[in-house]
């Protein structure tokens, strides 16, 4: 995810995974009516949040048994128990004393796998086996329940637990966003030697958290892009896969853990994110996960305050000029006053992850072992802040300011495609400071149903597909396309799902303007008429 990729992704990128719970059976013995009510996927990296029915309000279970007796007798000692082999013995989950007829119970189940659930690297199909027995009954009377469930690697993340047909905002699209702090480890050795290394080396003891200054937790912030550019930290992307289960299709990406990305000097922006979280945290300061259309980027809550910093300043091949960390603070407050300005006119595209809050519902991290291969990793890296030297801080401060210069609002149609934006509609110039390509987006009341322009320094429509591929490459998005003269239909898939889209180009001054409209694939029928009124109107 990226985490939520960028905003262009609305038209051509989309932004819906699936996934979920649903019934999976309806039996019955003669004695007993059962209905399993279960998930669809299970996440290694959030296991303690499945086994705590008062996590994040017990919303995270792998099943709920609905019980009901449809005898015209009282059973006795109803007892359900499960199991998944290899991973959890039989378990007893409940016995009722007595189920009268006309009875209903509703059983519940957050599995308890072991800590090294973690160590997972790949994803498999799993079974749950469920037994429900009472007092004297006879073997044949037994009830004995199955299904298949899929269990991913520690690694992958899936965007939300919610059925396809049952989404239609975009806090559903994203509704397993408190899951991400599972991903912030900063009890993780590594992350716990390197935070130690940052703040002996390269910060000269200094510690935040005990002044309680937000100038100083803004250096400390400074202090870790510091380091991350230090070290030649690479700006890249991984790659989300559509995966199925049952009739349950989601897009699963992919998060490499904060010591993979201290270690393997890559990252995401919702993994710089969630490594910043994990030294923020280890450093006993609040970390905050801030999550945009297209984006996440970190930052801290201090006295009441909230600060931001764009860690993905420090670049990577195809990417631009890389940030000092005085510009990488002054971008990322740049885009906390948007933020604020949107998560406070209910925009809910807009939202925080406050993983300290966050961990007190429940929602808490992974245990990981120590590894004396990455710590040496991690020797490797401090050494590089200086060439193995005592490294020292920039001479430039870095201090809150909340100033904005706010860019160029103008859209330039001279020679230019142009379209009628229906009325009600919001449009945003210059949304995506990572893709100077796209000068604006609209987007409908819904959310979902976008439009996006492009205007691309080249002499053709090729060339200016090529160009947008490339960026969304780094994304970790892949987009497929048919033309016909200067109209243009594809779809692009991303770790958020797939976008349908419709679009034109035309040659301008000064390159290709490129102009698209869509919606996600399960939205882009019912909008179809809108879409097509757009797209009729691109002139």
């Amino acid at each position: 995810m990226n985490s939520k990729l960028i905003p262009l992704a609305l038209t051509l990128i989309g932004a819906l995974c699936f996934g979920g719970s649903f019934f999976v059976s309806n039996s019955s013995s003669g004695d007993l009516d059962i209905e399993i009510d279960k998930t669809a996927f299970i996440m290694p990296a959030a296991h303690r949040v499945y086994a705590n029915p008062d996590a994040l309000n017990g919303k995270y279970y792998l099943f709920k048994a609905k019980i009901t007796n449809t005898s015209d007798v009282t059973l006795e000692d109803v007892t359900v128990k499960y199991r998944i082999p290899d991973y959890i013995d039989w378990t007893e989950l409940t016995v009722s004393g007595e189920m009268f007829p006309g009875q209903t119970l509703v059983i519940p189940c957050y599995p308890k796998f072991k800590d090294n659930i973690t160590e997972k690297t790949t994803e498999s199909m799993e079974k749950a086996e469920i037994e429900i027995s009472w007092d004297g009954a006879e073997d044949d009377d037994i009830i004995e329940e199955e299904f298949a469930f899929k269990l991913t690697n520690r690694n992958e993340y899936v965007y939300t637990g919610i059925k396809k047909e049952e989404i239609s905002t975009w806090s559903d699209v994203y509704d397993n966003d408190a899951l991400i702090a599972c991903f912030v480890t900063p009890n993780d050795p590594i992350v716990k030697y390197y935070t130690q290394n940052l703040q002996e080396k390269l910060m000269k003891g200094e510690a935040a958290s005990v002044s309680k200054k937000p100038e100083d937790g803004v250096k400390f912030l400074a202090g870790i892009y510091e380091a991350t550019k230090k070290s030649h930290m690479v700006y890249s992307g991984t790659k989300g896969i559509p995966q199925s289960t049952d009739d349950v299709a989601s897009m699963i990406q992919q998060v490499r853990l904060p010591r993979e990305v201290i270690t393997g000097n890559t990252g995401l922006c919702i993994e710089l994110s969630c490594l910043y979280a994990s030294v923020l945290s280890a450093a006993g300061i609040d970390p905050i996960i801030y999550m945009v259309p297209g984006h996440a980027y970190p930052g801290f809550r201090m006295n009441g305050q909230y600060y931001a910093i764009e860690a993905t300043g420090i670049g990577g091949e195809g990417l631009g000029n890389i940030m000092s960390a005085e510009d990488a603070f002054k971008q990322g407050q740049k885009q906390l006053q948007e933020f604020m300005q949107r998560s406070q006119s209910g925009d809910p595209r807009y939202t925080i992850v406050d993983v300290h809050a966050v961990n007190q519902q429940g929602a808490t991290a992974m245990d990981l072992k120590d590894n004396d291969f990455m710590r040496k990793k991690v020797d490797d890296i401090v050494a590089s802040w200086s060439n193995g030297q005592p490294v020292t801080q920039d001479n430039t401060s870095t201090k809150p300011n909340n100033r904005i210069n706010m860019p160029d609002n103008r859209i330039r149609t001279t020679n230019a495609l142009s379209f009628s934006i229906p009325n009600g509609w919001q449009t945003m110039m210059r949304p995506a400071p990572d893709m100077p390509i796209l000068t604006a987006q609209v987007v409908a009341p819904d959310q979902m149903t976008t439009v996006s322009i492009f205007d691309i320094p080249v002499s053709n429509t090729q060339q200016a597909m090529a160009a947008i591929n490339q960026y969304f490459y780094n994304y970790g998005m892949e987009m497929q396309y048919q033309s016909n003269g200067n109209a243009l239909a594809g779809q692009t898939h991303s770790a958020n799902g797939t976008f349908n889209w419709v679009g034109k180009t035309l040659k301008t001054q000064q390159g290709i303007r490129f102009v698209a409209v869509g919606a996600p694939d399960y939205l882009y029928n019912q909008n179809s008429g809108i879409i097509n009124q757009v797209y009729n109107s691109i002139r």
